[in-house]
């Protein structure tokens, strides 16, 4: 019986080659790499090959393949012809960071309008990998890093959420972990976190060490022991940003990647284990998450009904920018999050029917793309006028 298992990665951009190049370095398996550029992925799999190589994994199986996501019938002979028994997603259209390349200001202006707004640019991917996926009759674990807080329970209508999301309130649980550790005087591998928080809160937790008016949900464990009460939560939550801050934006993917490598590995390797997802069997928000025999259970805090949890998460993402997500599929975005990209881009979208996804996304690129073109304009300005100041000041 050939018990190689076969993961496959859609998407060949940062966070997809960080996690195909981990997960490579591991016996019993064949990792495929799929990406859009037939070069930048054939150069990203020999690179991921020759360092499984140099480490002593030979045995390890490393390949490649193009397809372009918007090509759903070439995607899904991809799929077909590989066969993985865990896909993971790591396509979006534009990745959160992206905007914390443009100047301070620019992002300042931009991020307050928190990320529900720029849904499409998530979603879309995600649909069309879905829709293929459904078409090679896959059987696949499917595992997504776009935005499943949001995308994950837009997608259900359709029969097209992923099984399972990754990152978001993940990132936060190590950190949490620590800071409880030293309050209780013990090791970080004795706490367990059990954290139900949306995307918005996972964000702020870790800029304002706060939820802010979206609620969240916590509980700490000491060696089985509910032991919360013994701990100023405020106090530690509070921490984070500061003696607990870790490296963030591009090169705080790595985090990512081990929140997904937390859920992938136990997948890969048929073991049971608790983890923190988003979107897991289509369900808003984030959650702690019981991986056994491959499929998922939600294991609140103690006391914690499914219902509180869910609650929990509506709030979170109310404060994210959308007010709600239909059965139906359509999302209905709060007023003042949409304000700021009605402002700032000049794209309004108050609801959005789940048809309508790909041409909301193809405007917000359009838009965005010449938004950075303005700023940069503007910025040039700016600096040639402070020059001839300068300048100026030093003649006189």
């Amino acid at each position: 019986m050939n018990d190689i298992r076969k993961i496959m990665v859609l998407g060949a951009g940062d966070l997809g080659r960080r996690v195909f190049h981990e997960l490579a370095h591991g016996g019993g398996r064949h990792v495929q790499l799929v990406g859009r550029d037939e070069d930048a992925t054939l150069r990203a799999a020999n690179l991921t090959r020759y360092c499984a190589l140099q480490r002593g994994y030979a045995d390890v199986g490393v390949s490649h393949a193009v397809t372009d996501l918007a090509d759903v019938a070439r995607t899904a002979e991809r799929i077909a012809r590989f066969a993985p028994d865990v896909l993971f997603l790591a396509a979006s259209y534009q990745s959160w960071w992206v905007i914390s390349t443009l100047p301070k200001d620019a992002f300042e202006r931009l991020y307050a309008a928190n990320y529900g707004p720029w849904l499409p640019m998530h979603l879309v991917p995600v649909m069309k990998a879905m829709e293929a996926v459904r078409m090679a009759g896959s059987d696949a674990t499917v595992v997504n890093a776009a935005y499943p807080d949001a995308v994950h329970p837009a997608l259900a209508a359709a029969g097209l959420a992923p099984h399972i999301g990754i990152g978001n309130l993940a990132n936060n649980v190590p950190g949490i972990r620590v800071a409880a550790a030293d309050e209780l005087g013990c090791a970080p591998d004795e706490v367990e976190v059990r954290l139900v928080a949306h995307h918005y809160v996972s964000h702020r937790l870790s800029r304002r060490g706060d939820s802010g008016p979206a609620a969240m949900g916590l509980s700490l464990l000491w060696e089985g022991r509910d032991v919360t009460a013994k701990v100023d939560i405020a106090g530690l939550l509070r921490r984070l940003p500061g003696r607990y801050r870790r490296t963030g934006g591009l090169a705080g993917q790595a985090m990512t990647a081990a929140s997904a490598l937390s859920v992938l590995e136990p997948l890969v390797e048929r073991r049971d284990a608790v983890v923190h997802a988003p979107g897991p069997m289509g369900m808003i928000g984030g959650y702690p998450v019981a991986i056994e025999s491959g499929r998922f259970r939600l294991l609140p805090p103690d006391g914690m009904t499914r219902e509180e949890a869910l609650a929990i998460n509506v709030s979170g993402q109310v404060q994210d920018g959308i007010t709600e997500i239909r059965a139906d599929g359509t999302v209905v975005f709060e007023d003042a999050s949409m304000g700021v990209l009605a402002e700032e881009l000049g794209y309004d979208c108050r609801e959005m029917p789940l048809p309508d996804a790909e041409g909301r996304a193809r405007e917000i690129a359009e838009r965005f793309a010449a938004y950075r073109e303005r700023v940069a304009a503007g910025n040039a300005g700016k600096a040639t006028r402070l020059i001839l100041r300068i300048s100026g000041a030093r003649r006189r």
